[in-house]
């Protein structure tokens, strides 16, 4: 999991909840599209990017108003205009000052705990021109 990268926080707030008091899942959602979107745009060079599918979306653990959301990215499979973002979202343990380690940071294990991790998901994301048909990026091969 090393070669995952923090690219998104986001604060859970109240009027992010449902009527369970959790996050609501369609809110979660659009920030971890929003995540492997930044992700997907900074790996291709292009904000000409559209999502063209979510797959494999895995609710593991409700989030709930204060908690810190870290959305981590990784590229996934790369097509001719097609890139694969792997997203996993984990509750973000928030230390006292005291308790901070002072940089360089000892590097942990964030999906060791499997109770902090709220979201896992793959998005597809497809590379267009101008007409917004699909076109080849940076990434692909030949």
């Amino acid at each position: 999991m090393n070669d995952y990268i923090l690219t998104y926080r986001k604060l859970v707030m109240p009027d992010d909840l449902n009527h369970a008091k959790t996050l609501f899942g369609g809110r979660l959602l659009q920030w971890a599209d929003e995540a492997a979107v930044i992700y997907a745009m900074c790996q291709i060079g292009s904000k000409s990017i559209v999502t063209l599918k979510m797959s494999e979306v895995l609710f593991k653990n409700p989030a709930r108003s204060g908690d810190v959301l870290e959305f981590w990215t990784r590229k996934g499979r790369v097509g001719k205009s097609s890139l694969v973002v792997e997203c996993v979202v984990i509750r973000k343990t928030v230390q006292a000052p005291q308790e901070l380690p002072t940089p360089p940071a000892v590097k942990e294990d964030k999906f060791k705990n499997p109770e902090n991790i709220i979201l896992s998901c793959d998005f597809s994301f497809v590379h267009v021109d101008e007409d917004g048909r699909p076109a080849p990026h940076k990434l692909a091969k030949g």
